[in-house]
This record gives structure tokens, sequence and C-alpha cells, in this order.
């Protein structure tokens, strides 16, 4: 009889590895014991809280899980080592197999941070913020593979509480972490109640702490006013910096939180430098992402997330969180050439289309603003010298080198930059959109003077929209009557174009008053985009 021999769960020393890492907030998974700490509507047997509502719990976050497929998921909210039995067991019930497990022990708070996992984990440490139950414990475990490798499970506490409670947590786990050794490899995860540019976006009711954040400040994500890119070399040295992987994503996408509407990215996936070195355990570049099966969203509500239903008091057995689950792909090879490029990769390269007409690209290391608008794409990165910012709405923004330039827009990559400020930038990408310039991905080179934006942005007039150079350009005061997508100004119509929607403001007959806006072109015809609310009022 032939002997078998089966290969270890993981890895061995020699081989390419790869491991699937995951964060998924399963919102409130409550077992049927009562311990006194529950949340009111997860007392068992009240609410309709029960074995039936919570074996469909258990199941829908299995189904996730399941299909998600991580070799290692840190999971948040979950109350307690029983109610991680029962979704551990739940899983084996469907195929798929998570036989290792940890999770934090925080007496008298209410819910705790775990991890399932395929891979044999090492040790686990519980990382204690505070002895307050609102603050959660930190989770740290490191897996039992060759290189060793870190996971530290955070869930911070929510924006009802000041900035000052998570700046709490980061500076407890940034004290952990600078006692790791040199070259230690981590990885930081979880639900931080924070968004990836919190401190670009605190709010006056959290800001005690003088602008610094937990997330982006305390762990070092942000630098010289935007996030820490892989590219980026001129970084402090002797500090512990970070990178955040949302930062590959592109910045109308990050987001994986849906509060009635309002959508943001709480979750984050964070790592050293050490893993982003191509030694050892590394980042796969591009495999981070948001887990989007259309289960996970309503129906009838395009866009908005199918969470837990508690309806009149009462749980349904309905929906599944109000967070969607992040993955990253990390990997270990001795194969240089097959760093960051799968065979797959290799295969679909082939059918990229190449730019051969040399009018399209450009290889010169620095264009004038006018050779830039000339250029479809960019093959090499482009300095571009003395340009300024006369117009900014969240990541929109519009550069000119002169009263007198054509205008190009900062589509989604104007982070860290500030209108009426001028620059030395380096252009990674650029592309035309329907007769609109739009720069996609810059680095500041250089900070330069100020300018009044206002000698830049002329006021509305019909004889601007008949110039053939208009399109990108920024005009201010226009006042019109709005009526199916265009608005009249004196007897002319121009399509409307408003990126972001308030009930109520666009009413046939509304009499618009529009502080500011971009003319840009769609379908033949000129158009009007407003980007920020705050740019248009509706006149009584």
């Amino acid at each position: 009889m032939k002997k078998i021999f089966l290969l270890p769960i993981f890895p061995i020393v020699g081989f390419a590895a790869t491991l699937k890492v995951a964060t998924y907030n399963v919102d409130n998974l409550f077992d049927l014991t009562k311990n006194g700490s529950e949340y009111a509507e997860y007392k068992p047997n009240t609410h309709n809280w029960n074995s039936v509502t919570f074996t469909k719990k258990l199941q829908h976050i299995s189904r996730v899980i399941c299909e998600l497929n991580a070799d290692v998921i840190a999971l948040e909210e979950v109350e307690n080592r029983n109610a991680l039995s029962k979704l551990q067991e739940q899983l084996e019930r469907v195929g798929c197999r998570y036989p290792f497990a940890a999770i934090t022990e925080k007496r008298r708070s209410s819910i705790q941070v775990a991890i399932l996992s395929k891979v044999r984990l090492a040790k686990k440490r519980d990382i204690k913020v505070s002895n307050s139950p609102a603050d959660r414990n930190i989770l740290e475990v490191t897996l039992k593979s060759n290189p060793p490798l870190t996971l530290f499970v955070n869930h911070w506490r929510s924006k009802r509480a000041s900035e000052s409670f998570r700046v709490k947590s980061a500076k407890v786990l940034m004290e952990r972490i600078e006692k790791l050794p040199k070259g230690s490899e981590y990885i930081i995860l979880g639900d931080f109640n924070s968004d990836y540019d919190e401190c670009t976006n605190i709010s006056q009711k959290n800001n005690d702490t003088g602008g610094i954040c937990g997330i982006d400040t305390i762990l070092k994500t942000y630098y010289n006013g935007r996030m820490i890119k892989f590219r980026d070399s001129q970084l402090p040295k002797g500090t512990i910096y970070h990178y955040n992987l949302w930062s590959e994503v592109d910045m109308h996408k990050r987001w994986s939180h849906d509060f009635y509407g309002k959508k943001s990215a709480l979750d984050s996936i964070i790592i050293p430098p050490s893993l982003a070195d191509d030694k050892k355990w590394f980042y796969k570049r591009g495999s981070f992402g948001v887990f989007k099966k259309r289960y996970l969203f309503k129906k009838k509500r395009r866009g908005s997330l199918n969470r837990w239903e508690l309806k009149h008091g009462k749980h349904t057995g309905y929906g599944y969180s109000d967070h969607l689950p992040i993955f990253a792909t990390f990997t270990t090879t001795p194969y240089k050439e097959l760093k960051h490029e799968s065979v797959l990769d290799k295969f679909w390269k082939l059918f990229i289309p190449k730019v051969k007409d040399s009018k399209k690209v450009s290889i010169k290391k620095e264009l004038s603003l006018q050779e830039l608008v000339k250029v479809k794409y960019l093959k090499y990165p482009a300095i571009v010298k003395d340009v300024c910012v006369i117009y900014k709405r969240g990541d929109i923004g519009v550069i000119k080198s002169s009263l007198n330039s054509d205008a190009i827009t900062l589509y989604r990559s104007a982070e860290g930059l500030e209108e009426g400020r001028c620059y030395d930038l380096k252009v990674y990408k650029k592309k035309r959109y329907y007769r609109l310039e739009e720069i996609t991905d810059l680095d500041i080179v250089a900070k330069k003077g100020t300018i009044n934006i206002n000698k830049y942005i002329p006021k509305f007039d019909a004889s601007i929209m008949e110039n053939k150079k208009s399109i990108g350009q920024i005009v201010s005061d226009i006042r019109g009557v709005y009526k199916d997508r265009y608005i009249e100004v004196d007897g002319k119509r121009y399509r409307l174009f408003v990126k972001k929607k308030q009930k109520g403001l666009l009413k046939n007959g509304s009499l618009l008053q529009i502080k500011k806006a971009q003319i840009g072109y769609y379908k033949g015809e000129k158009e009007l985009i407003v980007y920020s609310l705050k740019d248009i009022n509706k006149e009584n």
C-alpha cells in the first residue's frame, strides 16, 4: 500500500506562498447567553433576538466569509468567545473551515475583536488601551508561518466620541510597534472609525486634539498634506511611517461603510515599509480591494448597504452589515520575476493596447502647461512648473499657469493642494475626457507663492461659452432658471450638471444662483459643472 504524504497547511521555506488577509465588521454578533453587558437590542429573547434570528445572523456572516475566502480574517463586533465558536461551527457546516481563532477578552466590554484563520497561530496577546469598557483592546496575533507575520486587529471608539479617544488607541498601538525588533513584518487592520484622511475632514465637534488624528498623524500614514504612496522616497529618516492601502484606490471609490447614505472608509489595512520592500513577506501591489457582492446592497436603494435589519425594534432576520469587508494579498517568493505579476497578469497584458502614435506620447521630463494640454497620454512622468490652483473642491481642482492659459482639471488628484497656491508638480497620469483635460495622478515637487484667484475667474456671460478655448475654465456669478437639466440665462439655455444632489434643489422653475462652475463638454455641447453644493443656492 502506498503511503500518502500531506503537505503542511502553511508554508514551507523555499516555496512561494500567498496569504489573503481581510477585515470585516460583522455588525453585532451576540450569542444567546445573557451576561449583562449586551446591547439592549441583543438581550436574549427580547426584540425578537432568539435562536431563529441568531441562526440567520450566523448564516449571513458565514456566506460573506465563505465567498470572500480569505486565509486570515479579522472580525469586529463579536460579543465573546462563545459567539465566535458558534460562527466557526456554522462555517464548518457549510464547508468553510477556519480551525484557528483568537479573540480579545476585555471584561464588561459589550463587543470584542477577533481573528479566524486557516493558518496556525503562534501567539496571541491583548493590548489594553484603558480600563474603560468603551475602549476596546487591540488584538495582537502572530501567525505560525515562515517568515513570521504579526497582525494587529483594531476597533477604535466611534465618532460619537471626540478624536482624543482614537488618538489614545493609536498611541498605545504605536508604543507596542516601537518595541518590535527592527524590520518586523506586521499588518494593522480593522475598523478605526476614522477615514483615511481624518484630519483633513475632521468635524469641529470631534476636534479636541488641535488637528492631531489617530490614523493619519499618530500611525503616520500622511506626509505633506496627503496620504503616503509607495513611490514616496523623501520621507523622514528614523521615523516609523505606514502605507494605508486605500492609497491604491481612486478617491471616489474609497469607502467601506454606509451610515444612512453617508459613505466613508472607516475600515483600513495599513502596512509598514517592511511589507513593501520585496523581502520575506510583501504586499502584492494592486491586490487591495473592497468585497462588493450584490446581495450586500439594498435592491431598491441603489448603493445603500443591506445592513442587518431592526424594524420597529425587532430583528427581522434580514440583512448583513453596515460595513463591507476589505482585503489584500501578501506573498513570499524567491523568484524575483514573479513579484507583483502573476501568470494571469502577464496573459491579460497581451491584450492591453500600446500607444504607438508619437504625437500622443511624451517622453520629455519637463513640460509647460500648454505643452501638457496638447499631450493626450503621458508615457513617462513630467514636471510642470509654476502652475496655480484657481479652484478646489474636495479632491477636484483646476490649475492654470497664467491668466490667459488653458485650464487643466485635477480629477480626484487635488488632495494636499491649496486653492490660491502655486506649485511645481510631477504629473504621472493625464487623459482627455469629453474635451476636458484631466490630470488623475500627481505629486507635489515644490510649493511656490500665492495668487488672487478672483483675477483668474471671470464673471459668466454668453461670449465665454462661445469661446472654443473656454472648456475647463472656471466662471462665477451665474443666475438663471432651472428646467429639465438646463439653466436659462439671459434667454439662452445651458446644460447644468451638479455633482452632488440635494433634495428640492433642482426643480423646474427654480431660480438658481451659482457662485462658481466649470465649463465642460458632454455629448456635443458645452455644459456647466457644479462640484460642490456650497457653490449653488436656490433663490425664493
